[in-house]
């Protein structure tokens, strides 16, 4: 036993001499070619494993959350957007082909708005108005407009306690204001969006999708409510606003309204009045 263990200890350092003696580049080639051989077979696995029923489910869009839409109307909504990804997905898995998924590139500037997709705005200002009502100042890359017409509003995005919320806004901003443009929000105590809002610091970040918004605003000009989406109809009128029927407005909110008038002078000055007259405080309306 003692001659064999010592003819093999003796092998096996001749054999450790030899492979430490070659060069570096044959060790190199050796593997190399060991990988290449298994490149293939590892490709194949790897595409096998991607086309499983579990890859593909877990590429499945998620349906949003009730919280998720604002329920103004806009198009497209977020549940509009679940439906078109859902048939991207049902079409790619049909044809096991992952770039269907995708869908066609935008062209715009990922700086600009986007209707389909949320995008970052830094807040550059921040004051609080009244105890419960902020206005927010939102920076635009360089001297960039924000586009919106009269009538238009954009969607926020929250998330409080690990669930999103989205709300929509309209800018009170003027509409050739270069490089901002400004909300003003009022707050509630059980607010979700409000909670979220009123943790906002100068340099956050906050995320908006937009604009949308359809019915474009004409001075002087009546239209039909057939225009506007249909949770608005009923409570919408046309025509020339009179206490009564600002009192008849004020009468049907559910809880307490804050007005917002954007007018000349004159015309801020009279809804004012009337808005006093139906019962709501200074503090429920903001002049613009």
């Amino acid at each position: 036993m003692p001659v064999i263990s010592a003819l093999w200890e003796t092998e096996m350092r001749r054999s450790l001499e030899a492979r430490s003696s070659r060069p570096d580049w044959q060790h190199s080639e050796t593997l190399s070619l060991q990988n290449a051989a298994q490149a293939p077979l590892m490709m194949a696995e790897r595409e096998e494993d991607d086309d499983t029923e579990e890859a593909w489910m877990q590429l499945r869009p998620t349906e949003p959350l009730p919280s998720q839409c604002c329920g103004s109307g806009c198009s497209p909504c977020v549940f509009d957007l679940y439906h078109r990804d859902l048939a991207r997905w049902e079409a790619a898995r049909a044809s096991k082909d992952r770039s269907l998924l995708r869908g066609p590139e935008s062209q715009s500037c990922p700086s600009k708005l986007n209707p389909e997709t949320f995008v970052a705005f830094c807040i550059s200002a921040m004051d609080r108005l009244t105890k419960d009502t902020y206005r927010v100042r939102f920076a635009l890359p360089g001297n960039s407009q924000l586009g919106l017409r009269p009538g238009q509003h954009l969607i926020l995005r929250g998330i409080v306690d690990d669930l999103e919320i989205q709300r929509a806004y309209t800018p009170i901003s003027p509409a050739n204001a270069e490089g901002y443009f400004e909300v003003l929000i009022k707050c509630y105590q059980m607010g979700l969006m409000s909670r979220y809002v009123e943790s906002w610091r100068v340099g956050d970040t906050a995320f908006w999708r937009g604009p949308f918004g359809d019915f474009f605003y004409k001075p002087n000009q009546e239209s039909s409510s057939e225009q506007l989406p249909w949770s608005y109809q009923e409570k919408t009128h046309f025509g020339h606003l009179g206490q009564d029927l600002i009192k008849e407005l004020v009468s049907c909110c559910r809880r307490k309204p804050f007005a917002l008038v954007c007018g000349s002078a004159e015309f801020t000055k009279d809804i004012a009045r009337c808005l006093l007259c139906a019962g709501l405080t200074e503090d429920s309306y903001f002049l613009f």
